[in-house]
């Protein structure tokens, strides 16, 4: 059973899919034209679902994600207040059928048309030896400019070294639903890093299976909340350490905050971003305001 058409009806749900794919927005129709074009355009042989969460948009953000639903039944819509963009995730993960939960949000898209196919290669529905996460690579800039842009390369020793602070982006993470829902989700009271201390709080709770990707998944456009300038990193670090510090030593949390900001400034490059729209373009390059 799940909620669906904003309406808040139940209504009958088919057999789960593999995969959830959820994107939250709020005020995004500059940007998420993009995110659902390049959902719908992916080819996959394995079921996968769009739950698109918005939190009360007043622009015509809700308009097309209707639109795109009327087009394509795999879009579920969860229309709610939430208080903020990390507790419309947690909507997002409380609608979510699939097996394993993919985080796009509304000024992301996917890298190519077959980003999830290769991210699921080889997994079976329910396959007892299916990892717990499969983490991919992001590319993170302004589309078709000269300038700085960071290539959020996951750490090739995640799959063996864990709690040590290093950690993959959520735009490129794809975790068991299951272990989502056992750590009870995002850190709602958090504004800039639980994304980032919700994958630390699975490394201490789980010895994680973790599969490297190894490709690119997902474009994020540069601006969001936590990347807005030096001033946002360090009240992320902030957030990230005082998430940390109750459940871990002062001194963990520390080295933890650390590592993560050298593998921050170890993204960055010059030049022109090397992502491009494999898709019809669908809006402006870049939103005013984009939510993450």
């Amino acid at each position: 059973m799940t909620v669906d058409g904003g309406k808040g009806f139940v209504i009958s749900a088919p057999a789960a899919p593999l995969l959830s794919v959820v994107t939250v927005s709020l005020n995004a129709a500059a940007s998420i034209g993009d995110t659902l074009a390049s959902v719908r355009g992916q080819i996959a042989n394995f079921q996968f679902e769009h739950i698109c969460v918005d939190g009360g948009s007043t622009d015509s953000t809700r308009q097309m994600i209707d639109r795109a639903a009327s087009a394509d039944p795999r879009i579920r819509r969860v229309y709610e207040p939430d208080r903020g963009i990390f507790d419309a995730m947690n909507h997002g993960i409380a609608a979510a059928r699939g097996e394993y939960v993919l985080f796009l949000n509304a000024d992301d898209f996917l890298a190519e048309s077959t980003s999830l196919s290769v991210a699921m290669d080889g997994l079976v529905p329910g396959g007892r030896s299916n990892p717990h996460v499969l983490a991919g690579d992001v590319v993170m800039g302004h589309l078709g400019k000269v300038g700085v842009w960071r290539h959020r390369r996951v750490p090739r020793v995640l799959a063996t070294c864990r709690g040590t602070g290093l950690f993959p982006v959520h735009q490129g993470l794809f975790v068991r639903r299951e272990l989502l829902v056992a750590v009870g989700g995002f850190d709602a009271t958090q504004r800039l890093a639980a994304d980032v201390t919700l994958y630390y709080e699975l490394e201490r709770r789980f010895p994680l299976v973790v599969r490297i990707i190894g490709r690119d998944v997902a474009f994020m456009r540069a601006g969001g909340a936590a990347n807005a300038g030096l001033r946002a990193m360090l009240q992320g670090s902030l957030e990230i350490y005082r998430g940390l510090a109750p459940r871990n030593s002062r001194l963990c949390a520390f080295t933890k905050v650390i590592v993560k900001t050298f593998q921050s400034l170890a993204e960055i490059r010059y030049g022109r971003c090397t992502q491009q729209r494999w898709f019809a373009a669908s809006g402006p390059l870049v939103p005013d305001h984009p939510r993450d």
